[in-house]
């Protein structure tokens, strides 16, 4: 019964906050989205904050386990970098209120930004920064690359078409283009550039 009342919680927390955002979500609303007490949610979690980081921990450790196997360290480099991109789609794909979540918190920080989202975020970037070096170093991408430029370049593109969602697909791409292939068009830009001369 305690698991099932913290799992409501959880659940109806993390629709909420994704919505509403953590200022103007209350803790009587989502003890009553969870059919709970509204103490229970410092019973459990020591109040908003608290259960605020839950929810965060829990969707950015799904997010590294997801990571974990688009981009296992056992694969190429080059692989790895791949499976970043074609990681990320999946993820969002699957979960598409999250990108509001992630957003509304990198655009307006809570104090669980420097605890939570930044640990994660470093863990993530730095497989994807030392994929990218080795594979410098293996040839495979021109020899000069910023890892850290190539990374942010990366994740920008392979963020973009969810951050903004219907402006980029009305305004951007064509509006009745599937995103199944944007993953790789991403990767060729990536791998090959767009420029026919030196500048």
């Amino acid at each position: 019964m305690e698991g099932s009342v913290k799992e409501k919680l959880l659940t109806a927390a993390r629709a909420l906050f994704s919505e509403k955002g953590f200022d103007r979500t209350s803790v009587r609303e989502i003890a009553g989205a969870a059919g709970a007490n509204a103490a229970s949610v410092s019973y459990y979690f020591g109040g908003k904050e608290g259960l605020y980081r839950a929810v965060l921990e829990e969707i950015w450790g799904e997010l590294e386990r997801h990571f974990g196997k688009s981009m296992p360290e056992n694969r190429p480099p080059m692989e790895r970098i791949e499976g970043f991109v074609r990681g990320l789609f999946a993820f969002h794909a699957a979960n598409p209120s999250l990108i509001r979540f992630i957003n509304r918190e990198l655009a307006d920080p809570t104090p669980c930004f420097e605890t939570v989202i930044v640990p994660h975020v470093e863990r993530i970037a730095g497989i994807l920064k030392s994929s990218i070096s080795e594979s410098v170093a293996g040839g495979d991408l021109r020899e000069g690359t910023d890892p850290a430029v190539a990374a942010l370049l990366l994740a920008s593109m392979s963020n973009y078409v969810f951050l903004v969602g219907p402006v980029a697909r009305r305004v951007i791409l064509d509006p009745e283009r599937s995103l199944e292939g944007l993953p790789e068009a991403i990767l060729t830009v990536f791998r090959k550039g767009v420029a026919c001369r030196e500048a």
